[in-house]
């Protein structure tokens, strides 16, 4: 095949329906690709610091959750053995 029918059959492919969705599937997906190699310095930092911060209220948390099943348990308990009684 020379160089010139090459073309032709790029052109030829091109032009059809198949060709245009096969093109732009393929632009979009190469852009995708080089736009999410290079994450910004910005937006990492601050999701770091998202991160870190949901880790301390979760930290922050546990207590409390602790202490609400605790007292629901002793309420249960409470119930239990005021029913008992009477």
């Amino acid at each position: 095949m020379t160089l010139n029918t090459i073309a032709h059959h790029v052109k030829q492919a091109a032009t059809t329906t198949r060709g245009k969705v096969a093109g732009g599937a393929a632009l979009l997906m190469g852009s995708a690709v080089a736009h999410a190699q290079t994450a910004p310095t910005g937006a990492e930092a601050a999701f770091n610091e998202l991160q870190s911060q949901a880790s301390d209220m979760a930290g922050y948390a546990w207590p409390v959750v602790v202490g609400v099943v605790g007292s629901l348990l002793a309420i249960g308990l409470f119930k239990k053995f005021a029913n008992k009684a009477t």
